[in-house]
């Protein structure tokens, strides 16, 4: 039997270089198999900014569950990849990942706004979250995206 404290949700942030073989290979298999064999969408995941990227990881079991990337890119913080496994989605961890985004850009620099890149599917969910799109619908890999803004507080 597992006790309490195993079963809860760890969250930890990790800069490129800390993360281990393993932590690495987990949250690349996890946005392949979200992002590209479940949503069908082929776009080119390993993009060249995950070395300058913080790593948020959401662990569940000694599991990855969840998994949401943190890039600065010059006068905004671009949350993205924001995933998580299929049997831990509608329990809240998708609101807490955001929020520890969004809090984790702030506190290293509130001026910045706050960038993502949404599925267009998913704009209402990111609109409760306080995000207001900022362009028109765009193909990302044959998934409808759009850009929204959270800004400055």
């Amino acid at each position: 039997m597992m006790s309490d404290d195993e079963a809860k949700v760890r969250w930890q942030w990790y800069l490129f270089e800390q993360l281990s073989v393993h932590q690495l290979y987990a949250l690349l298999r996890l946005r392949e198999r979200v992002f590209q064999l479940e949503q069908h969408s082929l776009y080119q995941d390993i993009d060249g900014r995950d070395a300058g990227a913080l790593h948020l990881l959401v662990s569940q079991r000694d599991r990855l569950v969840g998994y949401l990337r943190l890039v600065d890119a010059g006068s905004a913080w671009h949350p993205g990849r924001i995933v998580l496994e299929r049997g831990v989605r509608g329990a809240g961890l998708g609101r807490q990942l955001i929020h520890y985004g969004i809090e984790k850009a702030r506190a290293l620099d509130a001026q910045k706004s706050i960038r993502i890149a949404a599925q267009q599917a998913l704009a209402g969910y990111y609109r409760e979250l306080g995000f207001e799109v900022c362009s028109e619908p765009d193909d990302d890999g044959g998934v409808a995206q759009v850009d929204m803004g959270l800004g400055v507080r």
